[in-house]
Protein backbone atom coordinates (compact mmCIF):
# COMPACT_ATOMS: atom_id res chain seq x y z
CA UNK A 1 0.00 0.00 0.00
CA UNK A 2 1.30 3.68 -0.97
CA UNK A 3 1.19 6.18 1.76
CA UNK A 4 -0.78 9.17 0.70
CA UNK A 5 1.72 12.61 0.81
CA UNK A 6 -1.27 14.59 3.02
CA UNK A 7 -2.56 12.46 5.80
CA UNK A 8 -6.54 12.86 5.97
CA UNK A 9 -7.61 14.75 8.95
CA UNK A 10 -10.74 12.83 10.84
CA UNK A 11 -13.24 14.86 12.81
CA UNK A 12 -14.78 13.39 15.93
CA UNK A 13 -17.86 12.61 14.01
CA UNK A 14 -16.00 11.16 11.14
CA UNK A 15 -13.95 9.06 13.75
CA UNK A 16 -17.34 8.18 15.58
CA UNK A 17 -18.56 6.57 11.89
CA UNK A 18 -15.69 5.12 10.98
CA UNK A 19 -15.90 3.18 14.66
CA UNK A 20 -19.39 2.53 14.34
CA UNK A 21 -18.63 0.95 10.65
CA UNK A 22 -15.59 -0.97 11.76
CA UNK A 23 -18.06 -2.68 14.77
CA UNK A 24 -20.59 -3.51 12.25
CA UNK A 25 -18.43 -5.79 10.75
CA UNK A 26 -19.22 -8.52 13.46
CA UNK A 27 -22.58 -7.72 13.64
CA UNK A 28 -24.01 -7.51 9.95
CA UNK A 29 -24.11 -11.19 9.30
CA UNK A 30 -26.39 -11.98 11.94
CA UNK A 31 -28.44 -8.88 11.26
CA UNK A 32 -28.61 -10.21 7.57
CA UNK A 33 -30.18 -13.18 8.98
CA UNK A 34 -32.23 -11.96 10.78
CA UNK A 35 -33.58 -9.65 8.13
CA UNK A 36 -33.89 -12.98 5.79
CA UNK A 37 -35.86 -14.77 8.33
CA UNK A 38 -38.06 -11.54 8.87
CA UNK A 39 -38.71 -11.62 4.94
CA UNK A 40 -39.63 -15.25 5.09
CA UNK A 41 -42.08 -14.03 7.84
CA UNK A 42 -43.85 -11.00 6.01
CA UNK A 43 -43.87 -13.43 3.08
CA UNK A 44 -46.21 -15.76 5.04
CA UNK A 45 -47.84 -13.34 6.96
CA UNK A 46 -51.92 -13.43 7.04
CA UNK A 47 -53.24 -10.14 5.35
CA UNK A 48 -56.39 -8.55 6.74
CA UNK A 49 -59.26 -8.79 4.61
CA UNK A 50 -61.21 -5.14 4.62
CA UNK A 51 -60.25 -2.14 1.57
CA UNK A 52 -57.82 0.54 2.61
CA UNK A 53 -59.52 4.11 3.20
CA UNK A 54 -58.88 7.57 3.38
CA UNK A 55 -58.93 7.05 7.30
CA UNK A 56 -56.98 4.37 7.51
CA UNK A 57 -54.12 5.03 10.36
CA UNK A 58 -51.99 1.78 9.71
CA UNK A 59 -49.32 3.04 7.14
CA UNK A 60 -47.56 -0.43 6.57
CA UNK A 61 -47.87 -2.34 3.48
CA UNK A 62 -50.32 -4.43 3.57
CA UNK A 63 -49.29 -6.82 -0.07
CA UNK A 64 -47.31 -9.86 1.57
CA UNK A 65 -45.06 -9.15 -1.68
CA UNK A 66 -44.70 -5.53 -0.73
CA UNK A 67 -43.38 -6.51 2.68
CA UNK A 68 -40.95 -9.17 1.73
CA UNK A 69 -39.43 -7.17 -1.52
CA UNK A 70 -39.31 -4.21 1.28
CA UNK A 71 -37.18 -6.66 3.66
CA UNK A 72 -35.03 -7.94 0.76
CA UNK A 73 -34.41 -4.78 -0.61
CA UNK A 74 -32.54 -4.08 2.85
CA UNK A 75 -31.28 -7.36 3.18
CA UNK A 76 -29.30 -6.56 -0.50
CA UNK A 77 -27.83 -3.22 0.78
CA UNK A 78 -26.60 -4.85 3.94
CA UNK A 79 -25.14 -7.74 2.05
CA UNK A 80 -23.34 -4.69 -0.04
CA UNK A 81 -22.29 -3.05 3.03
CA UNK A 82 -20.61 -6.47 4.43
CA UNK A 83 -19.01 -7.44 1.43
CA UNK A 84 -16.98 -4.06 1.12
CA UNK A 85 -16.39 -4.27 5.08
CA UNK A 86 -14.94 -7.63 4.49
CA UNK A 87 -12.97 -6.66 1.06
CA UNK A 88 -11.10 -4.13 3.08
CA UNK A 89 -10.79 -6.64 6.15
CA UNK A 90 -9.34 -8.98 4.31
CA UNK A 91 -7.14 -7.33 1.34
CA UNK A 92 -6.32 -3.61 2.14
CA UNK A 93 -5.34 -3.46 5.14
CA UNK A 94 -1.57 -4.64 7.02
CA UNK A 95 -1.85 -7.17 9.83
CA UNK A 96 -1.24 -4.54 12.64
CA UNK A 97 -4.64 -2.81 11.70
CA UNK A 98 -6.44 -6.56 11.28
CA UNK A 99 -5.87 -7.35 15.06
CA UNK A 100 -6.40 -3.96 16.21
CA UNK A 101 -9.98 -4.38 13.95
CA UNK A 102 -10.28 -7.40 15.94
CA UNK A 103 -9.51 -6.34 19.55
CA UNK A 104 -11.18 -2.81 19.62
CA UNK A 105 -14.26 -3.18 17.61
CA UNK A 106 -15.58 -6.77 18.27
CA UNK A 107 -18.18 -6.31 20.68
CA UNK A 108 -17.87 -9.34 22.25
CA UNK A 109 -14.89 -8.27 23.76
CA UNK A 110 -15.18 -4.51 25.23
CA UNK A 111 -11.39 -3.72 25.49
CA UNK A 112 -10.46 -0.19 25.98
CA UNK A 113 -7.54 1.66 23.84
CA UNK A 114 -4.92 0.59 26.87
CA UNK A 115 -5.55 -2.91 27.25
CA UNK A 116 -5.43 -3.38 22.95
CA UNK A 117 -1.90 -1.72 23.22
CA UNK A 118 -0.76 -4.42 25.77
CA UNK A 119 -2.47 -7.41 23.58
CA UNK A 120 -0.43 -5.86 20.67
CA UNK A 121 2.47 -5.10 22.52
CA UNK A 122 2.54 -1.38 21.38
CA UNK A 123 4.97 0.48 23.26
CA UNK A 124 3.90 3.95 22.71
CA UNK A 125 0.44 5.59 22.38
CA UNK A 126 1.66 7.53 19.59
CA UNK A 127 2.27 4.61 17.74
CA UNK A 128 -0.59 2.88 18.03
CA UNK A 129 -3.16 5.48 17.66
CA UNK A 130 -1.03 5.95 14.10
CA UNK A 131 -2.14 2.30 13.60
CA UNK A 132 -5.65 3.20 14.92
CA UNK A 133 -5.72 6.42 12.81
CA UNK A 134 -4.66 4.80 9.41
CA UNK A 135 -7.33 2.16 10.00
CA UNK A 136 -10.36 4.87 10.90
CA UNK A 137 -9.04 6.98 7.35
CA UNK A 138 -9.43 3.30 5.57
CA UNK A 139 -12.68 3.60 6.58
CA UNK A 140 -14.23 6.78 5.92
CA UNK A 141 -12.61 6.51 2.23
CA UNK A 142 -14.55 4.13 1.50
CA UNK A 143 -18.04 4.86 3.29
CA UNK A 144 -17.61 8.75 3.54
CA UNK A 145 -20.10 10.90 5.95
CA UNK A 146 -22.69 8.02 5.79
CA UNK A 147 -23.60 5.95 8.54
Amino acid sequence: MQEKLVELRLSKAQRKAAAKHLKEYFTLPSRIESKKAMAEAAATKMTPGYHPSEVQTNQAPSSKIERYTMVMSEVAYLEKRYALLHTIYSTQIDEQQRELWDLLYDPRYYRSDEGVMRDMHIGTRKQYYRIKHKLLVRIHEHFGEEY
